[in-house]
């Protein structure tokens, strides 16, 4: 009787954390762990708001007004004669209130002559702006807007976004989803076996949540640092693949647009063909944090040049503990990989993370809540 063998690569990563918190922004700075603006460290429990002194508010320059995903811009400001050691650029939603200095999605400090910074965008799917904020009573007072940027925008407020592949149940299928600012039209996917040929159509379904079907606090708080409004979640089922082969697809509608074209490999029906796995697990947002960038850069190589069946993330996704934008940002990160490979996850401590909200864990976990381990 023949044996079976069955041939598996797997290629694991280990991820270091940085003591397990993300401390990165979704515009792609860097932050210490409590380092946020002073006074009183930006606590929002505090509230904590900028000066009411009505002072001139000079521009930020930006290098564009619209931009997509990932796409960098540069905004530069006349530096001030006498700046404070914590005076910090922000990067605001238009409609947040000015004396609201800590109601920024991200943030850098400004270093005495500093006069520029590049920004990485993430689509939040609304109007943005770049403030600056100073301190008041020689750097002893509140924080006053001394200025900001015209508006920048989303090129495409329904860009598809956060675009991954998942598997069906059966070997012949491939989950399809991304997502957009809008339900209006019916989301499609257009594949075929060549770019130049996008013969194939299907249609999918859409849904999205609201900060009541959270668990818990941050998450079912509406706030620039907490909950925003996610957009609209497509998913398509594509069936009756064929296996080893490769389709091209993008997705997307003709009143909205499609998305660039990208490509899969099914995976093979074949138990004697061997299989290439990537797996890891503890990964947060890139590019500023060092061990995510990195694991980005090395898998997106391999993906680019090897033929990798599928990609396992074993836990602890995006570090993001309730802020929304954080989950914008990662999953803008890893749509050059999950794109083109099925990106499949595990639930780890930071998913199942919550003391109160049971009911609302479609885990279905019994208890009334999770558990929030130290680490």
């Amino acid at each position: 009787m023949r044996s079976l063998v069955v041939f598996l690569v797997l290629f694991i990563i280990v991820v270091t954390g940085d003591r397990h918190l993300n401390a990165n922004g979704p515009f792609g700075k860097h932050h210490a762990i409590g380092d946020e603006p002073s006074p009183h460290a930006c606590n929002r429990r505090t509230g904590i708001r900028s000066s009411l002194r009505s002072l001139s508010v000079m521009k930020i320059n930006v290098s564009a007004t619209v931009y997509s995903s990932n796409d960098q811009i540069t905004i530069t400001w006349t530096p001030t004669l006498t700046p404070c050691v914590d005076d910090f650029v922000g990067i605001y939603f238009v409609e947040i209130d000015p004396l609201d200095a800590c109601g920024y999605f991200d943030y850098e400090f400004v270093k005495k002559d500093q006069s520029s910074t590049s920004w990485q965008m993430t689509n939040l799917r609304r109007q943005l702006e770049f403030r600056y904020y100073s301190r008041d009573y020689t750097c002893s007072g509140n924080y006053s807007l001394i200025a900001k940027s015209s508006v920048v925008e989303p090129l495409n407020y329904n860009e598809p976004t956060h675009i991954h592949l998942a598997y069906g149940d059966r070997i012949d299928q491939i989950y399809v989803s991304y997502l957009t600012n809008s339900s209006e039209y019916i989301p499609q996917c257009q594949y075929g076996l060549s770019p130049l040929s996008l013969d194939l159509h299907k249609n999918g379904t859409t849904t999205t949540y609201t900060a009541s079907d959270m668990c818990e606090g941050k998450a079912n708080i509406w706030g620039p640092q907490t909950f925003i409004d996610p957009g609209y979640m497509h998913t398509i089922l594509l069936e009756n693949l064929h296996s080893s082969t490769t389709y091209f697809y993008r997705v997307g509608t003709d009143q909205h647009g499609w998305s660039q074209i990208y490509s899969f490999t099914n995976r093979p029906a074949n138990k004697d063909e061997s299989v290439y796995l990537i797996a890891y697990g503890d990964l947060g947002l890139s590019p500023v944090q060092l061990g995510a960038k990195s694991t980005i850069n090395r898998v997106t190589s391999r993906i680019t040049s090897t033929n990798v069946t599928c990609l396992l993330h074993i836990g602890d996704i995006s570090y993001a503990r309730g802020i929304g934008a954080l989950w914008d940002g990662f999953m803008t990160q890893i749509q050059s990989i999950a794109a083109r490979v099925p990106y499949m996850v595990g639930i780890g401590n930071h998913e199942y993370d919550h003391l109160t909200g049971g009911d609302k864990d479609p885990s279905g976990a019994s208890g009334p809540g999770g558990f929030r381990p130290k680490w």
